[in-house]
């Protein structure tokens, strides 16, 4: 782990300094860390801890990868996600129809891709639920969720896309220790946990919507804040069930006007960890250790607390 997370993560938890300024040490942490994490180096050091506790792929595990590309110029970066994944595994991309020709034309004739056209509404959220809801993902234990995120409204858009690219499916290596995780029936999800967000700042304008949907979902369960900002994980789509129930189509999002908080889609975002525990499953972080469970919680570690946002293994 790198000496700033450590320092950052410290600070933060510690809780002595004011919320600008926790602010400021979060992003500093983030930037610097992020690109020391992404330097030839330091992607080099991780690769040897990987190798350094090296796991057979699971079996059993049937895995698959889904991403929505509103920008086909970041297709390459999908793609590279996609073959670390174990052989055989299908790729199914969201587009939509105004972008459709340009990525078919990139894609070419690439076998294990299937490409579905979404209305250009709810961002990510809204085609991922279409696809969800035609059953292409049944059948299989763990799929990734990446999308060509670029959020231009936050200094760190592109840096963060990089990372949640990497640290999900950077080396196929990290790919067979996350679905190892997935050997685990009771692990529904799994994501990066420094883009974890519990606090109820994160809330935004969102919590009413949340607690609606939930109420329809599932009512007696506890809505608690506890969501992978960004939207891109690692998901078992039978811990979905709760949320593909809700049968949400494009038609229920709003229309595209550069929305940065308060739409559907922001909504639902902060549902998918509440679904998972509705259905029974956990949350965990890239390395197995628990963020979510349901009700009682089995283990005080799951509350561990990770000061890095860069382990040199990944989590």
């Amino acid at each position: 782990m790198t000496a700033l997370g450590l320092k950052a993560g410290l600070l933060l938890r510690l809780r002595i300094v004011s919320q600008p300024v926790r602010h400021v040490i979060y992003k500093l942490a983030e930037i610097l860390g992020g690109w020391a994490f992404l330097s030839r180096p330091g992607q080099a050091l991780w690769r040897m801890s990987l190798a350094a506790r090296a796991i057979s792929p699971p079996p059993g595990i049937r895995a698959a990868m889904i991403a929505h590309i509103y920008y086909p110029e970041l297709l390459d970066e999908v793609l590279a996600s996609w073959r670390a994944l174990p052989d055989g595994a299908p790729l199914h991309l969201t587009v939509t129809a105004e972008r459709a020709d340009e990525l078919r034309a990139r894609l070419g004739a690439r076998a294990g891709v299937v490409v579905h056209e979404t209305p250009n509404r709810g961002r990510d959220i809204a085609p991922f639920l279409a696809v969800l809801a035609s059953g292409a993902l049944d059948g299989y234990q763990a799929v990734l969720k990446l999308h060509t995120k670029r959020s231009p409204h936050l200094w760190t858009g592109e840096l963060r896309r990089r990372l949640l690219f990497v640290l999900h499916s950077g080396e196929a290596a990290q790919v067979r220790r996350i679905l190892n995780g997935f050997a685990n029936p009771h692990v529904g999800l799994a994501g990066w946990r420094w883009m974890l967000r519990t606090r109820a700042s994160y809330w935004n304008a969102n919590e009413g919507t949340v607690r609606g949907l939930m109420g329809r979902m599932a009512p007696d369960a506890p809505v608690d804040l506890a969501f992978f900002e960004g939207s891109m994980f690692w998901f078992r789509p039978a811990a979905l069930e709760p949320l593909r129930r809700l049968g949400l189509t494009s038609a229920d999002f709003e229309e595209e006007a550069g929305q940065t908080d308060g739409a559907l889609q922001h909504a639902v975002e902060r549902c998918f960890g509440l679904a998972a525990r509705a259905a029974g499953y956990w949350t965990t972080d890239l390395s197995g250790r628990r963020v979510l469970t349901p009700p009682p919680v089995e283990s005080a570690t799951a509350d561990r607390f990770e000061a890095s946002p860069y382990p040199s293994a990944g989590s």
